[in-house]
């Protein structure tokens, strides 16, 4: 009838771009947290990691420390070691994203694009953990005493 009221609805494409979107952002903010959270696990580990390298070496920093190696260099030691360990889980984890998009890729029949530069922000993001968290561990094998760490077993 003329008289009733409308009871309907219409979709743009407009609308239903504007919905995409909303949900693109609640899926890319949740994507933001749970990866904060594993870089967070995955920097406390590298920090764990490296002091106990530092406390099983206590003997080998003490015998260079001994013969003359300099604060810097052991400091830059365990600073390398710390960033290649982390470049390491970072290498692996682009092979494991580009052997899982690629799967996919293949399985949906599209085309399969390597995104050079988030791999490259990637490792960039790695060697910051890798300095940023073994700077502790580093500048405590730097500061050990020779004479305390030559009678440490």
């Amino acid at each position: 009838q003329a008289e009733d009221e409308n009871d309907f609805e219409l979709y743009s494409n407009d609308s239903l771009i504007a919905a995409f979107a909303q949900v693109a952002d609640v899926v890319r903010a949740g994507a933001l947290v749970i990866s904060a959270i594993a870089l967070l696990a995955a920097s406390i580990g590298i920090m764990n990691i490296m002091l106990v390298s530092v406390t099983e070496r206590t003997k080998e920093i003490g015998v260079r420390k001994s013969i003359g190696a300099r604060k810097k260099n052991i400091l830059a030691q365990f600073l390398i070691e710390s960033v290649v360990i982390s470049l390491a889980g970072g290498l692996l984890g682009i092979l494991l994203g580009v052997l899982g998009g690629n799967g996919v890729a293949l399985m949906l029949n599209a085309t399969v694009v390597f995104p050079w530069n988030w791999a490259f922000a990637g490792l960039g993001v790695c060697t910051a953990i890798g300095v940023g968290f073994g700077f502790y561990p580093a500048w405590k094998a730097a500061s050990l005493d020779p004479i305390e760490a030559l009678r440490y077993e």
